[in-house]
Formats: C-alpha cells, structure tokens, sequence
C-alpha cells in the first residue's frame, strides 16, 4: 500500500547493525579522500596528516553524541526530530538545523557527483557536471526502489572502495621515495592546519547520514550505537593510512595543484595502481551519491510529516515505502549546487553546514541531560554533573571550525536558507489561520 496521505507514515524496518556500519563508512569514506585533499594541503601543507586528526578528533566529539542522542530518539528526519523533541517550545530551531543539513546534504551530493565526474575524465567523453547529474539521477532511482536495495548496493561498493584504500595505503607507505612524516615536530602553521581541518571536515560528516536512517533500524536502541562507533573507528583508521600513503609519495605542493590528488599520487606506483584508484574512486563517489541521496530524502520526509515542509514530501511509494517525491525534490536541489561546477566551494558549503548541525546536536545532548533525565538512553556518555564533557568540547570545536570559511561561502549558505525558509513560513502562518479559525489558540 501507498502511504500518500496517511497521518503518520512510516518506513520499512530493514537495517541491522551490519547494514548499518557498512552504510555509515560508505558514507563518510566517499568523495573528500579523492577530492578535497588537495584544497586542504594548499591550506596545510606537509602537515595536513594534523589537520585529518584535528578534524577526526572534532568529528568523534559530535559522533558519540550522535551515538547518544539518535538511539534515544530515534525516526526518521535525524536532527529534526531531536531538536523538536528536545526544543518543543520552538519549533522554528528545529525547522532551521533541519534546513542547515538538507543544504549540507545537498552540497554534499553535488561534490561528491562532481567528484565523480572530475574522474571519470580518463573514461568518459562528457563533461563532469553532466556526468555528475546523471549519476544522481540513477542514485535518486536506485533511492525510489527501497532501502534494502539500496542499502545492499551501498554494502557492496563499501567494502570494495576500502579494500582499493587500504591496499593502496599498505603499497604506498614503503615504497613511496619520501620519508614518512615525522610526527613528534609540531609545524609552525598552526592557522593553515585549522584551515585545513575545516576543509577536511567534510570527510567525516556521515553520521547524520546514519542518524537519518534510525526509523529503518530492527534494533535502534541496540544496534544504532553501536554503528557509529564501528564506522568512527574504521574510517579513522583508513584516512590516516591513506594520508601518509600520499604523502611517502607526493609533496604537500603537488597535491595542492591536482584535479585528482589520490589517483596522481597512486601513479607514483607505477604499473596499474592508478587505474585502480580511479576505480576506487568511481566507486567510492558512486557510493557516497546513493547514501547521500538516501539520507537526504528522509530528512525531507521527516520534517514534512511532521508539518515543517509541504506534505506531499511525506508521502511513501507502494511496495517499498520509499519518500519518492522527497528523492526527487532532493535531486533538483543539488542538480543546483552541481551547476556551480567548482568543488573546493561546495564542499566548503557542505562542511560549514555541518559544523552548525554538529554545534546544534551536541548542545542537544547537553539540554536532554536537564530536561528528560529519564530518558531511556542505551548509550550514554561519560559525564561531570550529568553535563558530558565531549558534548561541550563538540559545541566549541564545532563553532571554531564554522569560522574558518571564506565570506561567499557564508553569502551563498545564507541565500538559500532564505529560501527554504520560505515553504516554512507559509505553511506555519496557515496552520496559525486554521487554528484561529477552529477558536483553538493559535
């Protein structure tokens, strides 16, 4: 049955903690390790390995409040749902975080497609933002055909883009002609190596990818957790091997220059090593598309049933219960985003976006603390007076990072969340009038 007009409609629980984990480092393992390396080395230089820790270490604060918080509450529409029912005497807080990631999200499926685009140059003879468009729109049909479909083929294009990785790291560190890093001299650029972490910061923002999918988990209260501390902890593991793979084999000043830092590094190799990369990186963007293409039409799902965005976006198709009017809004945002056709910019886009969502889920957590203490929550994190350090380093880390962009970047991120904003006023002024109307108070 078509849920399109049912109060409440609901989506399919599919998702165990396997499932969960492999969709969650598919994501967060997607375009920045090909891409936005490059920009970040130009900010970093040879000390962009500090600038990956800095943004892994910012990003672990925010995941483990995810952890917390998303096994609480857990529903569809990820970080809106936590915000209405941690802030329900303002529901506008929730609307504007859950507009700040539907615009990350967006920029994030746009960078990656382009990403995408940018490398399959080498086989394909049509321009990226063409190719970009095309992979969403298969990724967007893909999305309609059910979770389980598309949790499945995001499972597979996981497991083989981090095994290119890791094999890809484990040649490069000792063969590569330049010595490893040698991390016990602290460099002297400690302002580019904060650039660089709020460049990279887009790299790890996959949680709330994963938070978006808690209402498909069997188990959420038990498995949701769980996944994200697998995926913190495998994708850690493969960024910092990969990082000093490149860098044993370029200098901070060549990849600065490259459209395709990993692939141009693998070429170092010799032999078919870079032909593999780019092959990873096919997959590995491929993969990202269809996640963020998943995680982004139940964000929309979710604040229209809840009455933030005009109710057709809530509604489900037929057998498989996907959002498909929420896809395919989703894939006309960021066909927008892909038109600007630069991705330094867009993920710049994407990563302030979830900066302001990580400083807003963290300060969540720390007000639910007060506000429902009996809360039943199956993970719960270390606290001093029932406030939870990591939450408050997460707030401020995340602030920080959100002041390292460049004033267009803040320009454009404003323009369209004025724009969004507008469905929001609509339909809350036409809530208030049918209130009024009824004689209840508006």
């Amino acid at each position: 049955m078509s849920s399109s007009g049912n109060e409440h409609p609901a989506l399919a629980k599919s998702l165990g903690v396997v499932r969960l984990s492999l969709y969650g480092v598919g994501t967060i393992i997607g375009a920045g390790i090909y891409s936005v390396i490059a920009p970040a080395a130009g900010a970093a230089g040879d000390a962009i390995w500090l600038s990956f820790v800095l943004a892994a270490v910012i990003s672990a604060f925010s995941g483990l409040s995810y952890a917390e918080i998303a096994s609480a509450l857990p529903g569809a529409g990820a970080e809106h749902n936590f915000l209405r029912k941690t802030f329900p005497s303002f529901p506008a807080l929730a609307f504007m975080i859950g507009l700040f990631i539907a615009v990350h999200g967006a920029a994030t499926l746009a960078t990656v497609a382009l990403t995408f685009g940018n490398y399959a140059q080498t086989l394909l003879p049509f321009a990226p933002v063409i190719v970009a468009i095309a992979l969403m729109g298969v990724a967007t049909m893909i999305n309609i055909a059910g979770i389980g479909k598309a949790a499945f083929v995001s499972a597979a294009l996981t497991v083989l883009q981090v095994s290119c990785l890791v094999g890809f790291a484990l040649f490069a560190i000792p063969s590569g002609s330049r010595s490893l890093q040698d991390v016990s001299v602290w460099p002297d650029n400690p302002a580019g190596i904060l650039q660089g972490a709020a460049i990279l910061f887009f790299i790890y923002s996959g949680y709330e990818h994963m938070a978006s999918l808690s209402e498909e988990a069997k188990r959420p209260d038990r498995d949701l957790w769980r996944a994200f501390m697998i995926a913190l902890g495998i994708t850690t593991v493969v960024y910092m091997a990969v990082i000093f793979g490149v860098l044993s084999l370029m200098s901070a000043d060549s990849l600065a220059g490259s459209q395709s830092p990993l692939a141009d590094a693998a070429a170092q190799l010799g032999g078919s090593f870079g032909m593999i990369i780019i092959a990873a990186a096919l997959i590995a963007t491929a993969n990202a598309v269809v996640s963020s293409s998943l995680s982004g039409s139940r964000l929309l799902f979710g604040m229209a049933r809840d009455g933030d965005l005009p109710s057709p976006l809530s509604r489900t198709l037929g057998f498989s219960r996907s959002p498909w009017i929420a896809a395919l809004i989703y894939l006309v945002i960021a066909c927008a985003f892909v038109a600007v056709g630069e991705i330094a910019f867009v993920a710049s886009l994407s990563s302030l976006g979830v900066t302001l969502v990580f400083a807003a889920i963290n300060t969540a957590v720390i007000v639910l603390r007060f506000t429902q203490p009996d809360l039943e929550r199956p993970f719960r994190l270390p606290s001093i007076a029932n406030v939870p350090p990591t939450a408050v380093l997460g707030v401020v880390t995340s602030l920080l990072l959100a002041t390292q962009y460049d004033w267009a970047v803040y320009l454009t991120f404003a323009g369209v969340f004025v724009l969004g904003a507008v469905p929001y006023v609509f339909i809350r002024r036409r809530g208030s009038a049918t209130t009024r109307a009824s004689g209840g108070e508006p």
